[in-house]
C-alpha cells in the first residue's frame, strides 16, 4: 500500500533527481562561499553558485554552463598563471586536491583576494582527471587585516617576531634593529640562536607557560646581538595564526637602558654607603695616627711618634686608593694603547710595591725574564688594575698571624700570542664561596677593611683589554691570581660577557 502511494506521487510529481538537484542548488546559492564543478574535457563550468557569479561579476542571467575563459579575465593578470599551474600540478601530480591564492580584479580599481580549494575527481578505471570541484573563499577583508597588523609591526617602536616550526618566519624593523641582523639572515633560522646560552632554559619555560595560558607575566632575558653585545629585554609571546598554520607571536622590548639605570640607582646607594663606611674606618685610624704623633711628642717616645706616621701613611694609602677606583669605576674611558716591554712593565710595578711589602716583613719574590718581548696595553689603567691584586695579597699577609715566613710572588711569562702575569702568596687563602664572590662590586673578604671595588675595577679592566683573570685558593694554602692579555689587542672575545647583574642590598 505505502510503495502504491509513492508510485504514484512520482508519477504525479518531477523526478526525484531534479527535486534533490534543486535542493542542492538551493543550498549552493545560500553559501556565502563560491562554489563550483569544472569538468575538464570542455573546459566550462557545469556548474556555479550564486556567489560564484557574484565574485566574478558575471551577468546575472548567467547560466550554469560558462567557459573557464570568461573567469580568466577577471583573475589579475600577474594571478592567471599561477593559478593554471596549480591546476596543472594537482592534476600530473596525481593528487586527489589542490590550492592556490589569486586575486580578482573589476573594471573599477577594486581587487579581492580569494582561496581557491577543490578536489580532483578521478575515472575510477585509469585514474584520468575528469572534473575539479572545489569552493572559493573571499580573504580580503583578513588580507586587509592582516596587511594592517603587518604595517603597524613595521612601525612599531617595539620588535615583534613570528616562529613556526622553530624558525623565524617574520621579523619587523626594531627587531632587525635591536638584534643588528638583516632580515635575511634571520628568517629562517632559530631564534635560540640569538639568545645568551645562559638564558635558554628560562626563555623556554616562560614561552611555553604563556603560549599554553599558564603565566601573563612578562619575561626579562640577555641576548647578544650581531656584535656580541648584551641587551636585556622584555618578552611577552601569543599564539597566533601564520599562513593558516599554528605559530607564535613575540613583543620584543630592548630595556637595557632601564635595566643600566636601575642598576645604577642601586649602585649609587650601595657605594655612598660604603665610601661613608670606608672613610669612616680611615678617618678613625687617622684619630688614632695623630694620637700616637701627638702623645709621642709629649711624653718624648720616638717609637710612638713612628708608628703613628705609619698608621698615617697607610691610611692616606688607603683613602687615595678608594678614591681612584670609584674615580674609575664612576668615568667611562676610552682605551689608549701603547707598545710597552714586558719585563720594563713589570719591573717597574714591582718596584713600586716592593718598599711596602718589604716594610711589612713579607719576602717579595719576582721572576721577569728580559726577552719576553713586548704587548700593546693601557699602561695607565693596567698597572693600579695589578696593584690592586699585590695589595691585596700584601694585607692577607699581614692579617694572616700564624708563624710562618709569609711571601708573595710576582711573575711574568709569555708566548707568541699571549702575555701571563702571575701573583701568589702564602697567606689565610679564601674557601669556596669567598673565591666565586670577589670580583664582584661591593664584595670584599677583608670585612669592613675593604671596599668590595678593587677587584671588581681590576677585573673590569682585564676584560676590556680582552684578557681573562682566575683565582686559585684554599683556606690556609694562599691565593694564585692568573692574569691572561693578549699580546695585541684587538676584537673583544667572542664569548659575551653579560652586565654584570644589579648588587644585592646588604
Amino acid at each position: 500500500m505505502v510503495v502504491e502511494k509513492i508510485n504514484a506521487g512520482r508519477q504525479s510529481s518531477k523526478p526525484v533527481s531534479d527535486i534533490i538537484f534543486k535542493d542542492i542548488e538551493r543550498l549552493a546559492d545560500s553559501s556565502q562561499d563560491a562554489i563550483y564543478h569544472y569538468d575538464l574535457e570542455s573546459q566550462h563550468f557545469h556548474f556555479i553558485n550564486k556567489a560564484f557569479i557574484e565574485i566574478f561579476r558575471l551577468p546575472a542571467e548567467t547560466g550554469r554552463l560558462i567557459s573557464i575563459g570568461k573567469v580568466l579575465l577577471v583573475i589579475h593578470p600577474d594571478d592567471r598563471d599561477t593559478m593554471l599551474q596549480a591546476i596543472d600540478q594537482s592534476l600530473e601530480a596525481g593528487l586527489n586536491k589542490g590550492e592556490v591564492q589569486y586575486r580578482v580584479v573589476y573594471p573599477d580599481g577594486t581587487m579581492r583576494w580569494l582561496q581557491d580549494r577543490w578536489i580532483v575527481l578521478r575515472d575510477s578505471k585509469d585514474g584520468r582527471p575528469l572534473s575539479l570541484e572545489g569552493f572559493i573563499r573571499d580573504n580580503t577583508e583578513i588580507r586587509i587585516a592582516d596587511t594592517q597588523l603587518i604595517d603597524s609591526r613595521q612601525k612599531a617602536l617595539i620588535g615583534s617576531y613570528i616562529v613556526q616550526d622553530g624558525k623565524f618566519r617574520y621579523v619587523n624593523p626594531e627587531f632587525i634593529r635591536i638584534t643588528g641582523f638583516s632580515e635575511d639572515e634571520l628568517l629562517g633560522t632559530d631564534p635560540m640562536v640569538i639568545v645568551h646560552e645562559d638564558y635558554r632554559d628560562l626563555v623556554r619555560q616562560n614561552a611555553v607557560a604563556m603560549l599554553k595560558g599558564h603565566s601573563d607575566m612578562p619575561y626579562v632575558f640577555c641576548v647578544r646581538d650581531k656584535n656580541g653585545q648584551a641587551h636585556w629585554v622584555l618578552e611577552t609571546v601569543t599564539s597566533v595564526a601564520h599562513g593558516g598554520r599554528q605559530a607564535a607571536l613575540g613583543y620584543f622590548m630592548d630595556i637595557s637602558e632601564l635595566r643600566r639605570m636601575q642598576g645604577n640607582l642601586s649602585t649609587l646607594g650601595l657605594m655612598i654607603g660604603t665610601i661613608s663606611h670606608s672613610l669612616r674606618s680611615c678617618l678613625t685610624g687617622l684619630d688614632a695616627s695623630l694620637y700616637l704623633i701627638e702623645t709621642g711628642f709629649y711624653r718624648n717616645k720616638p717609637a710612638r711618634i713612628e708608628e703613628g706616621i705609619d698608621v698615617t701613611k697607610l691610611m692616606v694609602d688607603r683613602i687615595r686608593k678608594l678614591v681612584l677606583d670609584i674615580l674609575y669605576y664612576s668615568k667611562e674611558r676610552d682605551i689608549k694603547l701603547e707598545t710597552t716591554e714586558v719585563w720594563r712593565f713589570s719591573k717597574d710595578l714591582a718596584e713600586s710595591m716592593e718598599a711596602r711589602i718589604r716594610a711589612a716583613d713579607i719576602i717579595f719574590e719576582t721572576d721577569f725574564p728580559k726577552n719576553i718581548g713586548k704587548f700593546r696595553v693601557d699602561v695607565n689603567i693596567l698597572r693600579p688594575a695589578l696593584i690592586n691584586i699585590l695589595e691585596n695579597a700584601m694585607e692577607a699577609c699581614i692579617e694572616d698571624h700564624r708563624p710562618l715566613a709569609h711571601r708573595i710572588r710576582f711573575c711574568s711569562k709569555g708566548d707568541a700570542d699571549q702575555i701571563t702575569f702571575e701573583i701568589s702568596d702564602n697567606g689565610p687563602g679564601m674557601d669556596e664561596d669567598q673565591s666565586h664572590q670577589i670580583f664582584k662590586l661591593f664584595y670584599s673578604s677583608k670585612g669592613t677593611k675593604g671596599t668590595g671595588i678593587g677587584l671588581f675595577v681590576t677585573r673590569k679592566v682585564i676584560s676590556e683589554h680582552g684578557g681573562s683573570i682566575t683565582v686559585e685558593t684554599k683556606p690556609g694554602n694562599g691565593a694564585r691570581f692568573v692574569i691572561t692579555l693578549p699580546r695585541q689587542m684587538g676584537a673583544l672575545p667572542s664569548t659575551l660577557i653579560l652586565p654584570d647583574p644589579m648588587p644585592e642590598t646588604p
